[in-house]
């Protein structure tokens, strides 16, 4: 049985607007690593042996600037502004037709904490999504996969 993609998974449920946003930019930075690989001279050609783990990482990373970074925000927000209210009031937050209330601030936080083990079981330091251009996103793949065998073969 074949697996879904990563990005299939990651955005099943999301809005049309934010899921489609999200496939053009995986489609578009993915063929943009088969053209840097295409390249004799390339630098990441040892990644091409992990196309799989390099797909998912940059699903995730995507994934990550276009739901969790915001989802970190919008915690961040409503904590900042009901600390300020103080503890006797609760404050309810509305932006257009959404509402962030402390019930749906506990989703969020809940889906923030679980991406926040997800990066420390995988040793995925925050400046791993920070990446304007494909090129740094394969730097950022190259130094994990570095930092991964340094780990592994030090034994002192």
């Amino acid at each position: 049985m074949e697996q879904s993609p990563i990005i299939n998974i990651l955005t099943y449920g999301l809005p049309g607007d934010i899921t489609r946003i999200i496939y053009l930019e995986y489609n578009s930075r993915r063929r943009e690593i088969d053209r840097i690989w295409a390249n004799s001279e390339n630098h990441y050609q040892m990644l091409q042996g992990y196309v799989s783990t390099v797909e998912t990482l940059l699903a995730i990373s995507i994934f990550y600037r276009y739901v969790i970074g915001h989802m970190y925000g919008a915690v961040s927000f409503y904590k900042s502004v009901n600390q300020k209210l103080g503890m006797e009031k609760e404050c309810a937050i509305k932006a257009g037709k959404k509402v962030l209330d402390r019930d749906q601030q506990r989703h969020l936080l809940s889906a923030v904490i679980n991406f926040r083990q997800f990066q420390n079981k995988y040793q995925l330091e925050p400046v791993f999504f920070e990446y304007s251009e494909t090129i740094q996103f394969l730097r950022n793949c190259k130094d994990l996969l570095y930092q991964k065998e340094y780990e592994e073969n030090d034994s002192i």
